[in-house]
């Protein structure tokens, strides 16, 4: 016995000296390590409380400089933390400077790190800031994807700031999509965490997002009290975003209320809190406000000058509806003073950004994710109740091999049988016993599964009748557009009527040629022929807009023109358009104090007197197109238009005498031909088109015709028509 002792000594001491010895060598290896980690740390350090400091301060410029010698070294030692912390700033940094292609780069690769060590904080973080990229872009939903994402990660880890933020976030998207009550349901509960947790800045934005929530809603009392509520806190934190948002809107409600000297005072802070800060993208936001404000004080040209400012600070952000909102609005002040062409032009931009940025589209998928994100969130809780219900099942199987085990040892050691069959006895009746609970657990779980299925299901049926709703709204969609269509083919029946039909031209003149495209059913562009004996009246007029609107236009001239040539008998080109002028203002009550519509019309007219081959022209902003001996002549009319703005109490137009022969070619044209755009966005030209005339201007006007069409066709190509096109050619 006393052998075994000192066998068992000897064996131990042995043992511990081995042990001893290779600690030794472990802790040298680890020791020399671990001097180069914390250089290489001590340095990190210092890089990351730089950054952090100059991008506190703004300056972006600089923090980026030392975010390029602190990513290197993390990536040499492997600091995968304090990579992803890098990288998420450097995505911060870019979306500061809107720069969202690149902040999306660097916020993927923040994600990957994140992922690799398993922080969800880190994971919820990323998609949230993600997430406000994508908003910042107009891509709504895609916004709405990663917030949910975000939402549901801080809320399996109770974070509740997290979970404010993300609640948040959620709001303004429903907000740029007006759904103003949805976005206050979300702003409302992100407020209520904030209180709870005592947190400033979350109060901050929380009541200024719900202040913006009511001045989209028209609730301005309520929203400048939460705005005000907002300003007192960012003031406290020093926050010049948020200080200059705050004055932003308050500025805004006050031009809605038509206060706007004080407008303009609350949106001078704003603009010296963001040009202070240096962000684009919110100077744009301000500008847009300011000619909003000058806009409604008729300050015209002020306002020109603050929504160019916008425009041109927003093109290069990627804030897209800050740009929409620039082109809306300088189409609206150009229509207000009378510039239609600029008006039209915003106007298209605006209409081609705008249904980019907002469709049907986003409006489906927005309500998809948070149906997605509902339904994910109770797939996870079966998951856990299955999980939970597995590892019960591993308990079970476990406590039956040990059951198993203390029997088979029971029959090998016949000496402890007692002490043994005791004690598995005890163990027995202890792990029946927690079976018996988790039993009672699992039937639990199982009646809440049965819920969560039923819920499921609902969920499923109420996606289902959304759907239904969304074809049956498709369908009456499709039945209007039908009728609206009808109707606008019966009004180009109408149209036809009243043009002159091809026998008449025919009986006044033997080669001549109509070309007449509008660019949509109906058209703005329209020619009219009037002959009394000898004298021939022909005009073709370009009205102001096509389709619908052109058409109605088309359907007054006609009826003027029909009027003072045919029953008043007026003869004078020039004194035609005169009373074409007034009859038109008057019919449009363009008068300059009251009128609203500014519509107007460019007409080419001549009188031709076939016995003495003598033509008298006068011109509204149109020209005259002459070919004789061999030689072409563009006669200009006068500068200004028929009807439309007007400062003159009284219009007048200037005749014009030309002596034809038997080789004279008259062409009376509207814009059309010659603005239309090639693939590659340039014009047909006057040049070019009077280059096509004068070199097929021998052949019949027939073969004109074919020529001058298939070279509209063969220069555009897949090119949309941008207007109406009228042509009349004459061969005397």
């Amino acid at each position: 016995m006393n052998r075994y002792l000192l066998y068992k000594f000897y064996f131990s001491l042995l043992l511990l000296l081995t042990i001893g010895s290779c600690y030794s060598q472990v802790v040298n290896t680890i020791n020399g390590s671990e001097n180069c980690l914390r250089d290489d740390s001590i340095e990190v350090a210092r890089l990351i409380n730089q950054i952090d400091s100059f991008y506190n301060h703004e300056d972006f410029q600089t923090a980026s400089q030392l975010l390029a010698q602190a990513i290197p070294l993390c990536e040499k030692q492997g600091f995968s933390s304090k990579l992803a912390d890098l990288y998420k700033k450097k995505g911060d940094i870019y979306r500061s400077t809107d720069d969202y292609i690149k902040a999306l780069e660097a916020l993927s690769t923040s994600l990957d790190y994140y992922k690799k060590m398993g922080d969800s904080n880190g994971i919820a973080s990323i998609k949230n800031r993600m997430g406000a990229v994508y908003r910042l872009q107009g891509k709504y939903p895609a916004a709405l994807e990663f917030y949910f994402e975000s939402l549901k990660i801080c809320q399996s880890t109770h974070n509740k700031t997290g979970i404010s933020g993300a609640l948040n976030n959620i709001g303004i998207v429903y907000l740029y999509q007006t759904e103003y009550d949805k976005a206050l349901e979300y702003y409302f509960s992100s407020l209520k965490l904030g209180e709870e947790m005592n947190d400033e800045e979350s109060i901050c934005i929380s009541n200024l997002n719900i202040g913006q929530a009511y001045q989209k809603k028209k609730e301005y009392s309520k929203a400048i009290d939460y705005f005000l509520k907002s300003l007192v806190i960012a003031k406290k934190l020093k926050n010049l975003d948020e200080i200059g948002v705050n004055y932003n809107e308050i500025g805004a409600i006050y031009t809605e209320q038509n206060n706007l000297q004080q407008a303009q005072t609350f949106l001078n802070q704003a603009l010296k809190a963001f040009v202070e800060l240096g962000s684009k993208s919110r100077q744009a936001e301000c500008h847009l406000y300011m000619g909003n404000n000058y806009f409604k004080g008729k300050e015209y040209q002020q306002a020109i000058s603050h929504y160019q400012r916008a425009l041109n600070l927003s093109k290069g952000t990627g804030a897209k509806e800050l740009y929409s909102n620039a082109l809306f609005k300088l189409s609206e002040v150009y229509e207000c003073i009378g510039n239609t062409a600029l008006a039209l032009k915003y106007y298209k931009i605006y209409i081609a950004t705008r249904d980019s940025l907002f469709n049907e589209e986003n409006t489906k998928r927005s309500v998809q994710a948070e149906l997605l994100y509902q339904f994910e969130r109770k797939q996870d809780l079966l998951k856990v109740i299955q999980e939970k219900k597995d590892e019960m099942f591993l308990v079970k199987v476990k406590n039956q091999k040990m059951v198993k085990n203390s029997l088979i040892a029971i029959l090998a050691m016949l000496i402890i049988l007692i002490a043994f069959g005791i004690s598995a006895y005890r163990g027995k009746q202890k792990a029946n016993s927690i079976l018996t609970n988790q039993q009672n657990e699992i039937l639990e779980k199982n009646e809440e599964l049965m819920q969560q299925q039923e819920e499921i299901l609902a969920q499923r049926d109420e996606i289902e009748q959304k759907n239904q709703i969304l074809e049956r709204s498709k369908q009456i969609i499709a039945a209007k557009n039908e009728r609206i269509i009808s109707s606008i083919e019966y009004a180009q029946t109408i149209q036809q009527a009243i043009l002159p039909h091809e026998e008449q031209l025919n009986d006044l003149f033997k080669d001549q040629f109509v070309i007449f495209l509008p660019k949509d059913i109906v058209s703005g562009d329209f020619y009219w022929v009037s002959a009394e004996q000898n004298i021939v009246f022909i005009a073709v007029i370009d009205c102001t807009g096509h389709g619908v609107p052109g058409s109605f236009m088309s359907l007054i001239g006609n009826t003027i023109l029909n009027q003072i040539v045919n029953e008043w008998h007026t003869h004078d080109p020039a004194q035609i358009l005169e009373l074409l002028n007034q009859k038109i203002r008057k019919a449009l009550q363009q008068d300059e104090n009251h009128g609203k519509s500014h519509a107007s019309m460019d007409v080419c007219l001549i009188k031709i007197n076939r016995a003495t081959q003598r033509a008298t022209f006068a011109g509204a902003n149109r020209p005259l197109l002459m070919i004789q001996d061999g030689k072409l002549e563009k006669v200009n009319g006068d500068k200004k238009s028929v009807g439309g703005y007007q400062r003159e109490s009284n219009r007048y137009y200037t005749n014009q005498e030309i002596n034809l022969n038997n080789s004279s070619c008259l062409y009376l044209t509207t814009d059309g031909f010659i603005d239309q755009m090639n693939s590659e966005k340039r014009k047909f030209g006057q040049k070019q088109f009077s280059e096509l005339l004068l070199e097929h201007h021998t052949k019949p006007m027939n073969i004109q015709k074919e020529i001058l069409l298939n070279i509209l066709n063969d220069y555009k190509q897949e090119e949309e028509q941008i207007d109406d096109i009228c042509i009349l050619g004459i061969k005397i």
